[in-house]
């Protein structure tokens, strides 16, 4: 699998955190009298815990935890008890309804497209085939579900790249026709409130990326 809606296309250096406010105004300014639904993907709870409550006040989130990428299962299932656990809180706390959808686990088939790129370091093209495949299934199921906004907190994480993450998300959504609320989470302080609010609500952090060659990679070091 090649990576799709990426093909001859220029990655433009943005400033997306800028963006995202800017989005975020019109998007308020579009909904005064109701808050607009979110299909928001969610890769683990930690790189939630910022992300989750920035959006909460400007959208009706709800989470899709669509992430085949991960090895071995009980890592897959740490990573979604984690998440469970911080969005109930989060909706005692704001009063918030933050719903939760768990997509089909199937890491044996997922991992067919990366292995032909197991020997490369985190950032080319395995994670950009594994990141494009999650978008697939989340503008899919937006798509078939009534959901005209999507994004994801993985911009949270250095060890992402911004510009691909949002640059994707734009070709999906003219795919799509459905609206990608860009952002990078991590700026302004972002990531150092996000690992705060781990700490302190005692939210799993893993150690490595997903998928198995993440993980040799991490041992390996």
């Amino acid at each position: 699998m090649q990576c799709l809606f990426m093909e001859n296309t220029t990655i433009p250096k943005i400033n997306y955190y800028k963006e995202s406010l800017k989005q975020y105004k019109k998007i308020k300014g579009n909904y005064k009298d109701k808050k607009p639904n979110l299909l928001l993907h969610v890769c683990c709870g930690a790189c939630s815990c910022f992300p989750l409550i920035f959006l909460a006040d400007l959208f009706n989130v709800t989470i899709f935890f669509s992430n085949s990428n991960i090895y071995p299962k009980n890592e897959y299932d740490k990573r979604l008890n984690a998440l469970k656990e911080y969005v109930n809180e989060i909706n005692k706390r704001l009063k918030s309804d933050i719903k939760l959808v768990e997509d089909t686990y199937d890491y044996n088939l997922f991992k067919v497209d990366l292995e032909p790129f197991k020997d490369e370091r985190e950032g080319l093209n395995r994670c950009h085939i594994c990141i494009t495949k999650r978008f697939i299934r989340l503008f899919e199921y937006a798509k078939n579900n009534g959901y005209n906004i999507v994004t994801t907190v993985m911009s949270i994480s250095r060890n992402k790249d911004v510009d691909f993450l949002n640059t994707l998300g734009k070709e999906m959504s003219k795919k799509y026709g459905i609206e990608y609320f860009v952002n990078d989470f991590k700026k302004s302080g972002g990531q150092d409130l996000g690992v705060k609010l781990s700490k302190f609500f005692n939210v799993y952090r893993q150690d490595y990326c997903g998928c198995e060659f993440s993980l040799k990679s991490t041992k390996d070091e």
